[in-house]
């Protein structure tokens, strides 16, 4: 397991937690967190599955 996919487990966890406080908040900023926290966490899936 290469560290991006280490890094890419909780990053996944932070968005869905930020996405799960954007759908019972309805807070808009907690949306684009989730969002880019989502982003980053399959970027860095990719990476490391591409690196292995």
């Amino acid at each position: 397991m290469s560290t991006f996919s280490i890094i890419a487990i909780p990053f996944m966890c932070a968005s869905l937690t930020m996405l799960v406080l954007a759908a019972t908040l309805k807070n808009k900023t907690f949306l684009i967190l989730g969002s880019v926290f989502m982003a980053s966490s399959v970027v860095n899936a990719v990476l490391g599955m591409s690196l292995s």
